[in-house]
């Protein structure tokens, strides 16, 4: 046994050398790496041989046979320029295709104050499934000591100070169908001044494979909670509120998070926490596969929480049901790190119970978007944005329209009239330096109303922001955001308002 130990000895003693000889200046040549690796080789065969009858041995033979291994592949790396110091002899690995899709960076020329996303105030990130999700990157993460497991903490804090010049009923989010108009008691209230930090968010992000030994299952895993503080509107009492809530699972996903319908990568950057009204879904409760075909082409199905929102200007008996889940996907074409063009759509029924007067009727719901975004030339400071949204029976899944209630569609003695809208929206980036930006965007939304509804009832609503934005620091961002809105009522009444939000933003992730 003294000889087996001898051998193992210098079998590693050995290898400590060669590995001296790689880290010191001056480094042998391929050549010189080649002939040690071989008789490196022959000596552990000896070892093997009178190992092979000892289970302590052989466990210890299985660690050397890993650690050579890995010395050999570091030897396999190209060499930058023989004689030169140790520190640049060996070049860096290029980056695989799943790392870039897990970063999400857009381009190396990028300007610094892009932070990786062609958006520079993008507030989400995209969910990764599959093959995103084995990046061993995973920058800023940590090991879960005794499980295989990494995690990230991330989020921001986030300070606005809001002026109004006009009534605006929504104070913390530039909501158009909540822009006073005329003939309204609002209208003569004027503007006001709103301080808060209800935007903060802090996230949980944790990566594992599941596996199951019994049929050699090996998936990636991943579950994702975020929190903000928008959901109590008093601004002296923040409560948290959940964001985000999903687990994939390979190529599935459960749990809420954004419907697979919006395109957050397609927005402009604003200050504005609504995003300039320009969204279409939302986050909704739901089960996802997502899959990719080739390099550049990517699709998406899904089973999603139903939520309609059925007017009753007759006062007719019974009430709005959603007794089946929307059916929505998308199908997204990226060529290449500078743009993607997004195709989504959806699916779902609208239904009203009537009780004993009331009538029972059913529509079919759908929506269609078409979004995307460019990066120009090769500096990439020029971006541009873009998304169109139509549909019959979904307009309370528009931003600018969502908080005016009953706009799906209207129940009548005949039966359900369902409504439908049209959205636009477009946005332009440019960045002066390396770390200032402007954005300005536009947003319009219409909808054809029905005869039923009152005349109250939002017809159509438009949005501009401009805004400039300093990012002083990789973590640090601080800024101001100019925005003018208006609205017109079913009856032509017509209000518009004004909003000038600065922000100070610490993230961390």
């Amino acid at each position: 046994m003294s000889r087996v130990f001898f051998k193992i000895f210098f079998v590693l003693t050995a290898a400590m050398a060669v590995a001296a000889t790689v880290a010191a200046p001056g480094a042998f040549a391929e050549d010189s790496y080649a002939e040690q690796l071989d008789e490196l080789k022959q000596r552990l065969e000896e070892v093997a041989e009178l190992a092979a009858q000892d289970a302590e041995l052989s466990r210890r033979l299985d660690q050397i046979k890993a650690d050579l291994a890995s010395f050999e592949k570091e030897l396999e790396t190209p060499v930058a320029g023989q004689g030169s110091d140790a520190s640049t002899a060996m070049s860096t690995a290029a980056p695989s295709k799943e790392t870039e899709l897990a970063t999400a960076s857009p381009s190396a020329e990028l300007p610094a104050g892009t932070q990786g996303v062609p958006n520079p105030l993008q507030r989400e990130s995209e969910f990764l499934t599959g093959r995103d999700l084995l990046d061993d990157s995973f920058p800023g993460s940590l090991p879960i000591p005794g499980t295989g497991a990494r995690f990230k903490i991330g989020g921001f804090a986030k300070f606005d100070f809001i002026q109004d010049f006009d009534y605006v009923g929504d104070r913390y989010e530039f909501e158009l169908a909540t822009i006073a108009v005329e003939g309204t008691p609002e209208y003569e209230l004027g503007g006001r001044t709103t301080m808060h930090a209800k935007e903060t968010r802090v996230n949980f992000d944790l990566r594992t494979v599941a596996r199951n030994d019994d049929y050699g299952w090996e998936f990636p895993l991943q579950m994702f909670v975020e929190l903000d503080f928008f959901d109590d509107r008093d601004s002296f009492r923040l409560q948290p509120r959940l964001r985000h809530a999903y687990g994939v699972l390979g190529r599935f996903l459960a749990g809420r998070t954004w419907s697979v319908t919006t395109d957050l990568s397609a927005l402009a950057g604003t200050i504005d926490f609504s995003g300039g009204d320009s969204l279409y879904g939302g986050r909704v409760s739901q089960f996802r596969f997502t899959d990719q075909i080739g390099e550049s082409l990517k699709w998406a199905v899904a089973v999603e929480e139903p939520s309609i929102s059925i007017s009753n200007p007759c006062g007719l008996e019974g009430s709005d049901r959603a007794s089946v889940p929307n059916i929505a996907g998308f199908l997204r074409w990226e060529p290449s790190d500078r743009g993607h063009v997004q195709l989504g759509a959806d699916v779902f029924r609208l239904e009203w119970q009537g009780g004993s007067t009331g009538p029972d009727d059913t529509e079919l719901g759908f929506a269609g978007s078409l979004s995307g975004h460019y990066l120009l030339g090769g500096s990439g400071r020029d971006s541009f944005y873009g998304a169109a949204t139509f549909g019959s029976g979904a307009a309370h899944r528009v931003i600018a329209l969502g908080f005016d209630g009953g706009n799906d569609a209207v129940i009548t003695p005949e039966g359900l009239d369902a409504i439908t809208h049209w959205q636009i929206y477009g946005g332009y980036s440019h960045y002066w330096t390396e770390s200032l930006n402007s954005t300005i965007s536009t947003a319009w939304a219409e909808l054809d109303n029905s005869e039923f509804q009152p005349d109250s009832a939002i017809r159509r609503a438009g949005s501009v922001h401009v805004n400039l934005i300093w990012f002083p620091y990789k973590n640090v961002s601080t800024g101001v955001d100019s925005m003018w809105g208006g609205r017109e009522h079913k009856d032509g009444a017509k209000g518009t308002a004004s909003r000038v939000q600065c922000m100070t933003k610490f993230s961390f992730h």
